[in-house]
């Protein structure tokens, strides 16, 4: 009986004898190999793989031009910080030995970073990399009307600086100093550094201090709810003497300052005068630019809708809240006063240091785990409340419980910003009342 052809033809890699007894398959080359095996292990050449082949083939005859070719290539390919390496570890091997190496290499990178700090420095990106926000456009014309309150306009921008600090004992502080060129002279300091330069004791991350009476703890300040505001930001004020309240006072600069020249300088006989030619002068630069600008009572009222929870320092707290789901914010498990009289064990005279701290986190944890839970649940908000009422409080051993309300908070509400700012603050927080970084880096 005829055998049956296999189905898998030249295909086949059966071997075994009964399958081979039982089916016909192709006849073996004369080398005793089947001819599927030939095509396995000699493929025909396509011609356009010949090509290749010849293409990248090696010219033994130029090979010492070609080389030099490559080498080019290659050396183009690593760059300039490769090629910068190279150059600065001859420069430190023809020093006896090269023991200078890692000094000559600290001393490029400072001088990498001074370059970059020195561009920066030619632009108000400044104040966006160094504050990690940005300035609304009043901050600018208050800037300029400042400049014209100064006789000579050969003087340079440190004057009108000077001039506010002399007359009214106002300093213009902050994102003011980048603009009078404080920061071009400046030794660089780490990023922590300007974020908490005039940075207050009890100044929330939300706040930016801009005007300081000098020698006081009274200051004034841009608040945003979220760190990309730049339009119509509310103007607070604090008194770090007086603890951790803040008052809104105006809806733009030029009103913050007229109400500083009436509730806060201390005026004599002789500066009657200055202080009403200056305010006739804000007046007249107002109208003359055709400046509107945004009134204390609107903004309030529109932030008002947003506010969710006033919070120990009055200003607020504002988060995304959907009032039909009630998603965003849950209030606290304890009132305002229950946790006031919380935080009030600190003050027991009977109670050691270690003892009142005690006291006061066992009280605290379930609050706080109720807290995190509203995270979980989306209500960012109530954590976000307790982190900065513990912050407020001005208690020192609460930071690490404070931290872990608001860096999750503001982790979900995207505002890593605020995250830099609470943190750099709570790392180095002073009571102080001249904080500006130039006297930390003499």
């Amino acid at each position: 009986m005829p055998k049956e052809d296999c189905k898998y033809g030249e295909k086949c890699y059966q071997r075994n004898a009964a399958h081979l007894a039982k089916y016909n398959h192709p006849d073996k080359t004369d080398d005793g190999q089947d001819k599927a095996e030939v095509v396995k292990l000699a493929p025909k050449r396509k011609e356009a793989s010949c090509g290749e082949e010849e293409a990248v083939a090696p010219n033994t005859s130029n090979s010492s031009g070609e080389s030099q070719n490559m080498e080019k290539s290659h050396g183009e390919a690593k760059g300039t910080f490769e090629s910068e390496t190279a150059e600065l570890h001859r420069e430190a091997m023809s020093n006896i030995s090269g023991k200078n190496y890692m000094e000559i290499l600290e001393k490029r990178i400072r001088l990498s970073v001074q370059q970059e700090y020195d561009t920066l420095c030619e632009s108000n990106e400044f104040i966006r990399h160094k504050f990690l926000v940005e300035m609304p456009p009043d901050f600018y014309e208050f800037w300029k009307f400042i400049n014209t309150l100064t006789q000579d306009s050969s003087k340079s921008n440190r004057a009108a600086v000077e001039h506010l600090e002399t007359v009214f004992q106002l300093q213009l502080v902050g994102p003011f100093e980048f603009l009078s060129g404080a920061f071009h002279r400046a030794t660089m300091g780490e990023p922590g550094d300007y974020l908490r330069h005039w940075r207050f004791y009890y100044d929330p991350p939300e706040f930016q201090t801009v005007f300081v009476r000098r020698g006081t703890g009274v200051h004034y300040g841009y608040w945003r709810d979220v760190p990309q505001d730049k339009e119509n930001l509310l103007i607070a004020r604090n008194d770090m003497t007086n603890g951790c309240e803040f008052q809104f006072v105006s809806g733009n600069i030029f009103d913050a300052f007229l109400y500083y020249l009436e509730h806060d300088f201390v005026g004599t006989p002789f500066t009657t005068g200055k202080v009403t030619a200056t305010k006739k002068a804000v007046q007249k630069y107002l109208a003359e630019n055709s400046l509107e600008l945004a009134q204390l009572d609107r903004l309030q009222r529109e932030r008002n809708k947003r506010v969710v929870a006033k919070a120990f320092h009055r200003g607020g707290i504002v988060v995304p809240f959907d009032r039909k789901t009630q998603l965003g914010y849950r209030p606290l498990s304890v009132s305002d006063a229950e946790l006031k009289k919380m935080l009030a064990l600190f003050e027991r005279k009977d109670l050691g240091d270690g003892l009142a701290k005690q006291a006061v986190l066992e009280k605290l944890q379930p609050v706080a785990n109720a807290a995190i839970i509203a995270v979980d649940e989306c209500d960012f908000g109530s954590a976000l409340e307790l982190g900065i009422d513990l912050f407020s409080s001005g208690h020192k051993e609460l930071h690490m419980l404070a931290s872990s309300l608001i860096v999750p908070a503001y982790s979900m509400l995207q505002r890593p910003q605020f995250i830099a700012i609470a943190k750099a603050h709570m790392e180095s927080r002073s009571r102080d009342l001249n904080l500006s970084m130039f006297d930390v880096l003499k």
